[in-house]
């Protein structure tokens, strides 16, 4: 079994508020990243306070997670390049690794 070598870290800096369908990955790719590679978490942790819907990988098919649930990938799951929440006013935070 191998394992994950990565290249750093993002996140928010504080509990924010949610934007309907703002992605919150794709606002963090690095400037050295040209505009032809995805910018993938292979490591993704969300935390939220209200109960909500979110979008994966564009998909559209919204899925629900409970209020204070959260969301998790580790470096075995699938990366996450998309990850947008559908509601305004959700306080959330997270924290992802890329490669």
């Amino acid at each position: 079994m191998g394992f994950q070598i990565g290249a750093g870290y993002f996140g928010s800096q504080e509990v924010l508020s949610s934007t309907p369908n703002q992605d919150l990955i794709q606002q963090h790719k690095p400037a050295d990243y040209s505009s032809t590679v995805t910018f993938a978490a292979y490591k993704f942790s969300f935390v939220n306070t209200s109960a909500c819907t979110v979008l994966i990988n564009d998909s559209v098919t919204p899925i629900y997670i409970a209020s204070a649930q959260g969301f998790q990938i580790e470096e075995v799951d699938v990366p996450i390049y998309s990850f947008k929440i559908v509601e305004a006013g959700i306080a959330y935070n997270y924290i992802g690794a890329y490669t």
